[in-house]
């Protein structure tokens, strides 16, 4: 079997990848911007490590792989280097899907976004919803999957979170929910979706609780072994500060992340057949 994964160097990739790489009767051809990196993080033989180009469709169909994962994905912006949400989640889908079309793909997973919809105020949740749309109607057989904030130890809200501490004494944090998934979940059910066949769907992945930002806040910091005071504020507070947040090179928040905490970030009961599917879930707080 050869799969054909994008974002395999990022957060979640390196844990399907990792699980992937132990069966030597698969294949994996991974395109990325730094080749390096990819074989310091996978040093196996089964891997194969191609240039990222932008023609992913042409990448696609040299490779004729059986089954294409996407996980591509930007949280934040980078306009002077063009790494915006609608290349980023819809164009680069695209590009993939008329390739996995083209090639005769078996199967296409899609990471996509808890709160994805057309009608979403956040350019972010708005991309992920016609990347879905675009995996959706090519025909292919595919699996979307939606989580909430995924935990684990190489979580960027951690590091970003060391940075922030050096020149703040107190972390705000807005009002809303999350419901954490383990990031060991979220391999699973990708790996489940390549091995097993279910129909065509959208995964939404949760945990058991729910929580505040306050709370994932006071976890994140206690993980890191930092001692900071979190009070939490209601959301229009930041507004007046985005301004100043965009003026610097690592904003703790944007604009349109500010636009994605209007509403929360929870599966009211959706996830209920990705837990049918996985069995006990893991608890996101023991990383």
């Amino acid at each position: 079997m050869k799969i054909f994964i994008t974002g395999a160097t990022g957060f979640i990739g390196r844990y399907i990848v990792n699980k992937l790489l132990e069966d030597k009767s698969i294949h994996i051809v991974v395109p990325t911007r730094n080749i390096d990196k990819g074989k310091r993080l996978f040093n196996k033989e089964n891997i194969k490590f191609i240039y990222f180009q932008e023609d992913l469709e042409h990448l696609v169909k040299k490779e004729k792989p059986d089954i294409v994962i996407n996980l591509l994905g930007i949280l934040t912006e980078n306009r002077k280097k063009g790494i915006i949400y609608e290349k980023v989640h819809y164009e680069y889908t695209k590009r993939l899907v008329e390739g996995a079309v083209s090639s005769g793909v078996s199967k296409f997973l899609q990471m996509s976004a808890l709160g994805a919809s057309i009608d979403a105020e956040s350019r972010y949740h708005k991309t992920k919803a016609l990347a879905e749309e675009i995996v959706i109607s090519s025909g292919l057989n595919f699996a979307i999957f939606r989580p909430s904030i995924i935990l684990g130890r190489e979580q960027k809200l951690f590091e970003d979170f060391k940075k922030l501490s050096k020149i703040s004494p107190f972390f705000l944090a807005p009002t809303g929910k999350v419901q954490p998934f383990h990031i060991y979940d979220v391999r699973d059910i990708f790996i489940k979706n390549i091995f097993e066949d279910f129909e065509n769907k959208i995964w939404s992945l949760c945990g058991e609780r729910i929580i505040s930002y306050r709370e994932l806040f006071e976890f994140a910091l206690k993980y890191i072994g930092i001692n900071r005071k979190v009070i939490q504020v209601p959301n229009w507070f930041f507004i007046p500060l985005l301004p100043i947040f965009e003026l610097l090179q690592n904003p703790p928040l944007t604009k349109e992340q500010y636009l994605m905490l209007k509403k929360d970030n929870v599966c009211n009961g959706e996830n209920e057949i990705t837990k049918k599917v996985l069995g006990k879930l893991r608890d996101p707080f023991d990383i």
